[in-house]
């Protein structure tokens, strides 16, 4: 059974998993806690005590101590408040840590079947619940529920002792100074079992949340990259044998990879995998790296079964480069020392890893171009290293990956997204390292494997044939078809004389990346580069930058707009604001009543039963009124959240994808924090218009009637309190509205940020388990979780002082009742019964109004959610005049550095046409410029002779189709991956999927699958290799039929014969006009057939021409063409 289906199968434990959150409670959290309940239970005891006033005659005098009260409970409030939330965040940090840590030791496998960041953002969103659900509104209960157990059991044992023989003597004493104690009493302990409902609710939504939690913490796994079990062997030669090797991905158990595969891999020396896409090398890999455990058979290294091997030893002695390498956000010091984690360098001190990165970087030609940048090697990388350029990224990740001496070298397609006098020179430098070191190559490019002591040709899961280059070539089998596809035109070449290397500026220099104005970045992700792992930096700057996300809407403005875009549910936002007026006019009607009731106890008779009888039914009507009106507004709040929370949930995801790149450039807007964002504001708008507004509503209407009903009873008395007591109350609950703003954006801010460490990790979990840095992930997490904690209770012992202020102030005003009204009733100007009705509207009203901040938490959350939707929503992509007709861009962020500069090409309809030059020349700019995710400084684009920024970014891009270097696949089927790249308004035939497959070369493939295209891709397609990834990549482009196709290394993942297919697929379509083609390439025999090819060097065009004009001009490009030749055996 799969671990989706246990999922869905697997049943909340509700209380179970509640009551488990506490676990995770430390001693000085159990303190807080015993802190907070005891501050709790004595302030719940404040209303009790309060009764007891009640029945005192001289109200006047007794009223002083409603004034100690006061005093007493804003002091207890306060401390329960604090200690609470500051215990619920210490709990919950751990709880997170926790599942961090357990989410990271799960195997691959568990990955393959989860949609792409989905638990790494649980940790976030439920982790925000959980600590809802333990903190105050834990003790609130507490306080709620103290007086109902307190006048109960009171009254009870009262009776119970009394009962047999003095109920009619306490009925005989009974007065009506007594009476009151009594009725109040029985009415606190109503209310306050009423408060205790909301309560309920948000544990409830914890003890949900935290059960989803504890199901992937409860989970073990197969293969636990954090265990400490297994051999640790002193030395490694690496020698490695792989024997009758079976294995079918567990999400595909009836495809067979592997079929009884045997290779024997010498130590010291270079082993190299080809074959198609498909066939089972980069699975060879995963098993090596114990991502998976083979079906049947063993894998031996140094005469040792691997699973026997504890898995971080292991991994630290295999070193691994990935085909689309993953770099992580903070410094490219930090980056390549990563790959000293595990080993004994990993303690050594800042300057020794210092030396050892720089050699690294050396080594792989890194380190001039790092010199180049203005923080060298402290130069922040951002998110998914989107601030260097592809060949960059590459040689980082192998400087990572050399810098520990590893005895294994793992390179999967490791030059790859290198052009091609880059790749020779990594190349050499791969050659040099390899040295001595058990090196497995996985290539397509057999220009790289050439000198390998072994070349292994794979087909179905099995080794065809292997040898030497040479003995491959001349036995003339599998190896000696696919070089002779990589031929380029080698026989022009050799009519011409050789020549020097044209001079030319240093190709490293000039790499997309800023060399001059990167700007600094004060807080990383991965902490400090001078200790790595210590204590990262405060996000104060972020969160500056994230408190500007808002239209500045009031709560109000927030909750008319929302209304207002809701036509379709006015009839049930009226029911829902009829039946809230209904609830609320109940209260001013039960003080009428509860002053006729005292009146009863003044009767005697059959007079005093009747009358008794007639309003205890009034009390039973108006408990019937309540059930039905608060049975409606949980409905009809029901039927709102759910329309409104589809709606705004699929807005913000439009609105989100819509922004221009350098919305996404932003640190604070990385991966984990959208995701967090786009369940967290659309979750938030319930506060805003479910039950919780229904409650404040009705209570807003209580206030409101209870203040008319008491000065029309009795205006001195009323005027007295209403006007005195309750702007009082207003002004101190708005106060903390407010500061519970600026608290919210400042929290969901540093938590966002944690949300994107935790995405970053699981994303990108091959690499963090190949290079072993679960613990440094969960310890970098950690620094940030103690900086979100250390900040949000700094600001939570401010913003409790005025919650504690909201929920004590009543008793001023009760104080100020009694005092005054006791005088009026002494004098004769009041009766008892005027005295009691505008007393308890004013009591009433003023506990209606303190709940009503109970409410706003969400209430604050809500509206910052609100404000940053339609935020989102106005937020317009930047369009610009032109000035010139010369191209010329530079990132925003890094404005004074040029990365484009004075660029003119003309593009014919229907033409193909390429891009080609070093790393960072400026290609893929050019890309972005025509998809304009950017726009260009200064200058002007045009399609058809209409200026792009003329036109809508969506408008413009349903033209184009963009294949790029490191394919995106989303969770989901083969068919849905493909049926995404038609435009919004167009559903995809069954029959256009077929086709577009067929044009990418993948659709025999699909049908070998035992579900064809409903086959599942897995996160960000892992169920696929990395050549049927781009392949699906390229059908999803081709279904749209685009005007204009753009391929950015599109081919640079496929092996030689599926390139030629799909490469001969693309020249037809671009046959007839249909389209213009545009390609980024490294790989010159993909763009041989180009009408034009433009060669790039510093931003600018210095050669155009066709693949046969050009090397006769003896320049860039015929160095690139001498790059890329292949042994001259093959002529």
């Amino acid at each position: 059974m799969s671990d989706l289906e246990l999922d869905q199968k697997a049943k909340p434990s509700g209380f179970k998993s509640y009551k488990r959150i506490f676990n995770y409670a430390d001693r000085n959290t159990w303190i807080l806690y015993s802190v907070s309940f005891t501050a709790a239970i004595i302030a719940g005891a404040a209303l009790p005590l309060m009764d007891l006033i009640f029945g005192k005659r001289e109200g006047a005098k007794y009223s002083i101590y409603l004034v100690y009260l006061f005093i007493a409970k804003f002091f207890l409030v306060y401390v329960h408040t604090v200690a609470a939330s500051t215990a619920a965040i210490r709990a919950t940090k751990a709880l997170r840590l926790d599942f961090l840590q357990s989410l990271l030791r799960q195997d691959t496998s568990y990955f393959d079947s989860k949609k792409d960041g989905l638990p790494s953002v649980k940790v976030t969103t439920n982790g925000n619940i959980i600590t809802n659900g333990i903190s105050e509104k834990l003790t609130l209960i507490t306080i709620c529920i103290v007086p109902a157990i307190v006048i109960i059991t009171g009254v009870c044992m009262g009776i119970e002792v009394k009962i047999e023989n003095k109920l009619m003597t306490i009925l005989s004493r009974s007065s009506v100074d007594v009476c009151p104690c009594v009725i109040f009493a029985v009415v606190v302990a109503a209310t306050s079992l009423t408060h205790i409902a909301p309560q309920i609710i948000t544990i409830t939504k914890a003890a949900a949340a935290a059960d989803e939690l504890f199901r992937i913490i409860d989970k073990k796994s197969a293969i636990d990259s954090l265990s400490t079990a297994g051999l640790t062997p002193e030395t490694c030669v690496g020698e490695v044998k792989l024997n009758a090797l079976e294995f079918a991905y567990p999400s595909r158990p009836d495809t067979q990879v592997l079929n009884g595969l045997d290779l024997n891999i010498p130590a010291g020396k270079t082993t190299a995998l080809v074959g198609a896409s498909g066939s089972g090398k980069s699975t060879i890999v995963g098993l090596l790296e114990r991502w998976y455990d083979q079906a049947a058979g063993t894998i031996l290294l140094d005469s040792i079964n691997i699973q026997e091997l504890n898995i971080a030893w292991l991994r630290t002695q295999v070193r691994l480069v990935q085909q689309e390498p993953v770099l992580f956000s903070g410094t490219i010091f930090d980056n390549v020392a990563f790959g000293l984690v595990g080993t004994r360098q990993a303690e050594a001190s800042y300057e020794q890893k210092l030396a050892l990165v720089k050699e690294a970087c050396k080594e792989v030609y890194a380190h001039d171009f790092i010199e180049i940048l203005p923080k060298k090697y402290d130069t922040q990388v951002g998110e998914r290293a989107r601030m260097l350029s592809g060949g960059q990224k590459q040689r980082i990740a192998i400087a990572r990956s050399i810098i520990s001496r590893p005895s294994v070298l793992l390179l999967d397609e490791a030059t790859s997204a290198l052009d091609p006098k880059a790749e020779k020179i990594v190349q050499s430098a791969l050659e040099n390292i390899s040295v001595g070191r058990t090196t497995i190559i996985i290539a397509h490019k057999l220009s790289t494997v050439q000198k390998a002591d072994n070349i292994a040709v794979m087909s179905a899961g099995r080794i065809i044939e292997q040898g030497t280059n040479h003995e491959l070539l001349a036995s003339g089998g599998a190896y000696a078809r696919l070089v002779r596809t990589q031929d380029l035109e080698e026989k022009s070449r050799k009519t011409e004389e050789p020549v020097d290397l044209v001079d030319q500026d240093d190709w490293e220099g000039h790499d997309d990346f800023d060399e001059r104005g990167v700007e600094e970045k004060e807080a990383t992700l991965t902490g400090s580069h001078k200790e790595c792992g210590r204590r990262v930096s405060p996000v104060d700057e972020k969160s500056k930058a994230l408190a500007k996300e808002t239209m500045g809407y009031s709560l109000i403005q927030c909750l008319w707009l929302l209304i207002k875009e809701q036509r379709n549910l006015w009839g049930s936002y009226s029911i829902f604001a009829i039946t809230c007026i209904l609830g609320g006019a109940t209260f001013p009607a039960q003080a009428i009543i509860l002053a006729r009731t005292l009146e009863v106890f003044q009767l005697r008779g059959s007079e005093a039963v009747r009358r008794g009888d007639f309003w205890a039914l009034m009390f039973f009507v108006i408990a019937l009124a309540n059930f039905f009106v608060y049975f409606v507004v949980g409905w009809t709040a029901n039927i709102i959240i759910q329309e409104v929370s589809r709606r705004y949930r699929r807005e913000l995801f439009r609105n989100t994808m819509k922004q221009d790149i350098a919305f996404f450039d932003l640190e604070h807007n990385a991966t984990g924090a959208i995701c967090a964002r786009l369940l967290i504001h659309a979750s938030n708008l319930n506060e805003l218009l479910g039950v919780n507004s229904g409650l404040i509503l009705i209570n807003i209407v209580t206030i409101i009637s209870v203040s008319v009903l008491g000065i029309a009873y009795g205006w001195k008395l009323g005027l007295v309190c209403v006007f005195a007591a309750l702007p009082l109350l207003l002004l101190s609950g708005y106060l903390r509205i407010f500061l519970e703003c600026k608290l919210e954006e400042d929290t969901s801010t540093r938590f966002a940020s944690s949300a994107a460490i935790a995405a970053e990790a699981v994303s990108a979990i091959r690499t963090v388990s190949s290079l072993t840095l679960e613990n440094k992930m969960i310890q970098i997490y950690r620094e940030r979780l103690d900086i979100v904690a250390e900040q949000s209770v700094k600001a939570l012992t401010y913003t409790m002082f005025w919650y504690a202020l909201t929920q004590s102030i009543t008793f001023l005003a009760m104080a100020l009742g009694f005092w005054y009204g006791g005088k009026l009733v002494s004098a004769y100007e009041y009766t008892n019964e005027q005295f009691f009705v505008v007393f308890t509207a004013v009591v009433v009203g003023g506990e209606n109004a303190a709940a009503l901040f109970q409410y706003t938490t969400g209430i604050t959350k809500a509206t910052s959610s609100t404000n940053y939707i339609f935020w989102l929503r106005q937020r317009n992509h930047r369009t610009l005049a032109v000035d010139c007709r010369a191209l010329d861009f530079a990132y925003p962020s890094r404005p004074r550095s040029n990365i484009i500069s004075g660029i003119n090409i003309k593009i014919p309809p229907g033409k193909f046409v390429a891009f080609v030059g070093s790393s960072g020349c400026g290609k893929s700019t050019m890309i972005n410029l025509l998809c304009r995710f950017y726009d260009p400084t200064s200058g002007l684009i045009t399609v058809n002779n209409q200026a792009i920024h003329e036109i809508k970014p969506q408008d413009h891009r349903q033209r184009l189709a963009l294949v790029q270097q490191e394919p995106i696949l989303y969770q989901g089927s083969i068919r849905e991956n493909v049926a995404m790249g038609l435009v919004e308004s167009k559903e995809a035939t069954e029959s256009q999927i077929e086709q577009a497959c067929k044009d990418a070369n993948i659709y025999e493939f699909v049908l070998s699958l035992p579900d064809g295209l409903g086959s599942e891709v897995g996160t960000r397609g892992s169920k696929l290799s990395g050549g049927q990834r781009q392949r699906v990549a390229i059908a999803r482009a081709l279904i749209r039929d685009p005007k204009v196709l753009l391929l950015d290394e599109a081919t640079s993942a496929l092996d030689m014969e599926s390139e030629k297919m799909v490469q001969t697929a693309i020249n037809e379509a671009t046959k007839g006009g249909k389209r213009s083609t545009i390609v980024v390439a490294h790989r010159l025999s993909t763009i041989k057939d180009a009408d034009s090819i433009f060669v790039f060097q510093s931003g600018r065009i210095v050669e155009s021409g066709t693949h046969v004009e050009l090397p006769k001009k003896r320049g860039n490009y015929y160095e690139m063409c001498k790059g890329q030749a292949l042994d001259k055996a093959l002529d």
